[in-house]
């Protein structure tokens, strides 16, 4: 698969809620990037590798439940993917919905990612947490 297939067969994972099942798409050694300021929202910083990548996507789908996943845009230049998602999340505790866009750089190593970086409104998710 192409670098950019790749992304979009994570996407699709993600979206069915086979995370693991996204993950097996990734180096061992992937580095997570959430960007965003940890004041705003605990799912801020850096995963290194995949269990601690997978724990942190945990955290969020017990945290939020997904309505909604799925790539607005995907543009791929060689090793680099970057993409536009859309996701509609409930709040598990409180029934708040909230649609959140988002963009994603990727970096890929010999067929995988191995980087991979997120923005997103970060004062929107603190409105509902």
């Amino acid at each position: 698969m192409t670098p950019a297939e790749t992304v979009r067969q994570i996407y699709q994972d993600y979206s069915a809620r086979d995370i693991a099942g996204a993950l097996t798409h990734c180096a061992d050694d992937i580095c997570f990037q959430w960007i965003a300021e940890p004041s705003q929202s605990r799912y801020a910083g850096t995963c290194a590798g995949k269990d601690a990548f997978l724990a942190r996507l945990m955290q969020l789908d017990a945290d939020f439940e997904y309505l909604s996943f799925e790539a607005i845009s995907i543009l791929a230049d060689g090793d680099r993917v970057a993409a536009e998602t859309r996701m509609r999340l409930r709040r598990r505790t409180t029934d708040e919905e909230v649609e959140v866009n988002a963009a994603d750089f990727w970096l890929f190593r010999d067929g995988k990612p191995v980087e991979m970086r997120e923005y997103y409104d970060t004062a929107l998710i603190a409105s509902v947490l």
